[in-house]
């Protein structure tokens, strides 16, 4: 199993629609077993730019992260355009053994 964690704001759009609605619709679409959009409290990224929720301060995006499992080959059979939709978002992958 590989799971991929996908790091991106609140505010980031692909064609129009949240990259968070965008990617977990695209994922259940490409039959991915299982995946979950969290929102973070606060963070900041490679830029050094604090963000925080628009809940907290009126303002800002907050910073999301969606998390992916499955078999390794289906898990990279759909990074390619996983990546092309968060652009300079982050992602990372890590393999996992099943208990």
């Amino acid at each position: 199993m590989l799971e991929a964690r996908v790091f991106f704001d609140e505010d980031d759009a692909y064609h129009g629609k949240p990259v968070h609605e965008y990617l977990l619709h695209f994922l259940m679409q490409q039959g991915i077993a299982g995946a979950t959009v969290f929102a973070a409290f606060m963070g900041y990224g490679e830029k050094h730019h604090v963000h925080k929720p628009r809940r907290l301060v009126g303002s800002d995006e907050g910073p999301l992260m969606l998390i992916f499992i499955d078999d390794e080959p289906k898990v990279r059979a759909v990074l390619p355009h996983v990546k092309e939709v968060v652009g300079d978002g982050l992602i990372v992958l890590a393999q996992l053994e099943r208990v």
